[in-house]
């Protein structure tokens, strides 16, 4: 039977490592974190081993990334930063880094530099064993350089459905790039803001079927694909928004869960 994960980050009072605990008991078999400089990942590869939960994938940092396609130090030095990221993912055995090709509504162009950087960053990933999975943003063409560029069974797609739904309605990934497909973001949102101009303010991340996304076609590309990972919701209860405030931990985790089991069921039949 297909995995379904869930990511884990400090949210309704509890910390990392207590969610990790209640996404365990909700059911699920994996789940991802976001890595930062001052991560402690041992502690919570330590805790995920002790429980049982399989950590599928590290999320690199974005907040700069898009320094990498302009010329100067400071792409240089997130390069950097991103390499630890990978080598990290190797030493612990995290099979898979999720990274970003851009953030924000203004990015830079795609550029050769932002080619030869990323080069450094799947040659390390080669070295370490680690398959670099790229989402769908704001934009496609700079993923969709990427994977062009990179042939090598090291570089994937990640498909995230929240950010296909409010970002790029008009453009629907998986008949694109699902045959590179190794890892899914699932979440849901409203979609497009009514004002039209593209905006993290509708990222919302909820949980699947609590927005608009008509699931039944996303499962439905996602079988097509011939994709048998795992379905990995990316949903939070976000300051800005506080859709879940009166759920406890607990009770957040078994209402993902409970849409991740509906998603299974449109995806496989199960």
């Amino acid at each position: 039977m297909r995995k379904l994960g869930c990511y884990v980050w400090e949210q309704l009072g509890n910390s990392l490592t207590e969610n990790m605990r209640e996404i365990k008991k909700a059911g699920f078999d994996s789940t991802f974190f976001s890595w930062r400089k001052d991560t402690d990942v041992e502690s919570y590869m330590r805790t995920a081993d002790e429980i049982g939960l399989c950590v599928e994938t590290l999320h690199a940092p974005f907040d700069k990334i898009n320094t990498l396609w302009e010329e100067g130090e400071d792409g240089d030095i997130y390069t950097e930063e991103l390499r630890k990221c990978i080598k990290l993912a190797g030493v612990y055995g995290v099979p898979y880094v999720i990274m970003h090709t851009t953030a924000g509504r203004i990015v830079p162009k795609t550029s050769h530099i932002g080619l030869l950087r990323y080069g450094k960053l799947v040659n390390q990933a080669e070295k370490s064993g680690v398959k670099l999975a790229f989402e769908n943003l704001e934009y496609a063409r700079h993923l969709g350089l990427i994977l062009e560029t990179f042939k090598s069974d090291t570089v994937g797609f990640c498909y995230d459905v929240g950010h296909e739904h409010c970002y790029t309605p008009g453009i629907k990934y998986m008949p694109l790039f699902g045959e590179r497909l190794y890892c899914t973001h699932i979440h849901d949102n409203l979609g497009l803001a009514p004002t039209k101009d593209v905006d993290y303010r509708d990222d919302l991340h909820k949980i699947p079927f609590d927005g608009n996304i008509d699931y039944k076609e996303v499962c439905t590309s996602i079988k097509k694909s011939g994709f048998e990972g795992t379905l990995m919701l990316e949903v939070c209860n976000c300051k800005r928004y506080s859709f879940y405030g009166e759920l406890s931990p607990e009770e957040f985790y078994a209402k993902a869960y409970d849409a991740a089991v509906k998603l299974r069921a449109l995806t496989d039949g199960e």
